[in-house]
């Protein structure tokens, strides 16, 4: 991937970064009484994932969106999380925070979604 690409493609996650954090911030405060103007990212993404729905949804964004950054800065960007095999730059262009090739999503044997995972899981055992 290019330079220019690359670039544009980090702007491009970084405003969508600062909007979640803004849009997260503000629905936790107003739908959910939470006080969080100071809350890392970290910390915001904990406080999104016992919550319902679309507030469920952003901070799950928000952390791929994050993770998509990090990879960027770890010059992994662009590679499967899975494989390990480059992701085609037409899929970072539709979603560049994007983490798994085609055949990674498409696999059977790699299940990202907690709803899935659980269902295919089973119970778990006691200890």
């Amino acid at each position: 991937m290019d330079t220019n690409t690359l670039a544009q493609l980090r702007r491009k996650l970084t405003r969508e970064r600062a909007e979640l954090i803004a849009t997260l911030t503000t629905r936790l405060r107003e739908d959910w009484d939470k006080h969080c103007d100071t809350l890392t990212v970290t910390e915001l993404i904990k406080e999104s994932q016992g919550l319902p729905g679309a507030i469920r949804c952003l901070g799950e964004r928000l952390e791929k969106v994050d993770a998509a950054l990090c990879a960027m800065d770890l010059e992994i960007y662009g590679l499967c999380a899975d494989c390990e095999s480059d992701i085609p730059l037409d899929d970072l262009i539709n979603d560049a925070a994007e983490q798994r090739c085609p055949q990674c999503r498409a696999s059977n044997y790699y299940h990202h979604d907690p709803a899935t995972r659980r269902a295919t899981t089973g119970p778990r055992k006691s200890v």
